[in-house]
C-alpha cells in the first residue's frame, strides 16, 4: 500500500536534487511512502510465496558522521568462530552466534543453507521496476562481498531491470541482540537499497481481521538501513508499527537519518542494538537514533518482542526510488549508472545477554 505524498514535498525534494547536482546545497530528506511486496521465494529445497512490507519515512533533519573505512574482515563463515570480531557492549554477547563474512571470497553464490534467493517480479504498490533474479548477473560473491546487482536488461514478463533480494526466513531468525552489517551502497539515481527485518511468524497478525489489508503492520518492521540514489549518502533507520497509522499524519514510521559520506565508495558498519526495551541505530559505532518502548506498551507500538528474519534487497525506481522523473522521465532511473550494486562484506549477530546494566 502507498501512503499519500504531499506534492509540495515531492517538488521540494526534486528541486533540491537538481541544486545538488550543481553543487548549490547539501541533500535534504524526503517525504513518506509505503511499501508492500509479494514475491516467489526460491530456496534449495522448495519454493513458496510470501508477502512483505516496507514503509518509508518522512522529512526530517539529518545527522552527520565522518566517512570511515571498515577494517579488513576474516575469512567468510556462517557460524561462531574464534577469528570473528569481538564487541564490548555489555548488553550483548562478546562473540557472535551467527555470522556471514565474505571477505577474501572471489566467487560463488549465497549459501542456500542460510539464504533464500527470491525470483520473480516486484509486484507491489510501489511500482518498482525490477525483476528479482537468482542469476549470477544479479547476485554473486565477488571481490570479498556478497553483491546484489541491478542491471538494465530484458527480463521476464516485460521487465527491463534485473536485481536481487535475499532473505533468511525459515533459516535464521533474530530476537534481541546486536546486528553489525558492513556494506557499501549503490550509487545512481533510481537505486533503492535496504537491509531490514520482518517477523518470522507474525504473532500479532490475527489482532486484525483477515479482510484488513494492513494487518501485516501489526507485526512491525525494522529497517537497519535504507537509502535512495537521488539522495546520495543519506541513510535511514526506521521502526515501523501499526500505531504509525494514528501517530503520524502520513502513516510513516518512527525514524531518523544520517549523512554517511562516501557510502557508495567505502564500506561502513551499520548497526542495530536491540533489547527488550529499545532499538538503537548506529553507523560506524556512532548512534544516531533510538526507538524506546513506552511503559505499558502493547503490540501496537512495540511488536518487537518476537523473532524477525533478515532481508537484503536492491529495488529500482518505484514510488520513492523513482521520484526524480524531472531528470529521468518515465521511471526516474538513470540507466547510465547501471550496473550498480549493494555490496555486503559481513554480517555479525551478537545475542542479547540481559546484562544487569540494561535499562
Amino acid at each position: 500500500m502507498n501512503l499519500p505524498v504531499p506534492l509540495a514535498l515531492v517538488r521540494k525534494s526534486l528541486t533540491e536534487a537538481t541544486k545538488r547536482k550543481k553543487g548549490q546545497i547539501k541533500p535534504n530528506l524526503r517525504s513518506a511512502l509505503a511499501r508492500r511486496s509479494a514475491f516467489l521465494v526460491v530456496s534449495a529445497l522448495c519454493g513458496l510465496v510470501i508477502a512483505g512490507s516496507h514503509i518509508i519515512p518522512k522529512l526530517t533533519n539529518r545527522n552527520s558522521l565522518p566517512a570511515t573505512t571498515v577494517a579488513t574482515q576474516q575469512k567468510a563463515t556462517a557460524s561462531k568462530s574464534a577469528d570473528t570480531p569481538a564487541q564490548d557492549n555489555p548488553l550483548f554477547a562478546t562473540t557472535p552466534s551467527w555470522s556471514q563474512n565474505f571477505a577474501g571470497q572471489t566467487s560463488g553464490q549465497p549459501d542456500p543453507r542460510y539464504w533464500n534467493t527470491l525470483v520473480g517480479p516486484a509486484e507491489n504498490s510501489n511500482k518498482e521496476q525490477q525483476y528479482y533474479s537468482a542469476n549470477s548477473a544479479n547476485v554473486r560473491i565477488e571481490d570479498g562481498a556478497l553483491r546484489l546487482i541491478a542491471t538494465h536488461q530484458a527480463e521476464p514478463d516485460g521487465y527491463n531491470y534485473g536485481s536481487a533480494r535475499l532473505e533468511t526466513e525459515g533459516k535464521q531468525a533474530f530476537l534481541y541482540g546486536r546486528i553489525d552489517i558492513t556494506a557499501k551502497l549503490p550509487s545512481g539515481v533510481g537505486t533503492w537499497p535496504a537491509i531490514w527485518l520482518l517477523p518470522d511468524n507474525n504473532i500479532y497478525a490475527d489482532k486484525s481481521p483477515t479482510s484488513n489489508t494492513l494487518r501485516y503492520k501489526n507485526g512491525g518492521e525494522i529497517d537497519i538501513l535504507e537509502a535512495v540514489g537521488f539522495q546520495p549518502d543519506i541513510i535511514y533507520g526506521i521502526a515501523h508499527t501499526v500505531s504509525d497509522l494514528s501517530r503520524h499524519p502520513d502513516g510513516t514510521g518512527s525514524y531518523s537519518a544520517v549523512n554517511v559520506p562516501n557510502s557508495s565508495t567505502t564500506f561502513n558498519k551499520y548497526t542495530l542494538l536491540w533489547t527488550p526495551t529499545s532499538m538503537t541505530f548506529a553507523v560506524n559505532d556512532k548512534s544516531y537514533y533510538t526507538y524506546t518502548r513506552a511503559s505499558g506498551a502493547d503490540y501496537t507500538s512495540w511488536p518487537f518482542d518476537q523473532p524477525f528474519y533478515l532481508i537484503a534487497n536492491l529495488a529500482m525506481g518505484g514510488s520513492w526510488g523513482g521520484m526524480d522523473t524531472a531528470h529521468y522521465p518515465g521511471n526516474g532511473i538513470d540507466n547510465s549508472a547501471l550496473p550498480a550494486s549493494l555490496d555486503i562484506r559481513s554480517i555479525y549477530y551478537y545475542p542479547y545477554t540481559g546484562s544487569a546494566n540494561a535499562k
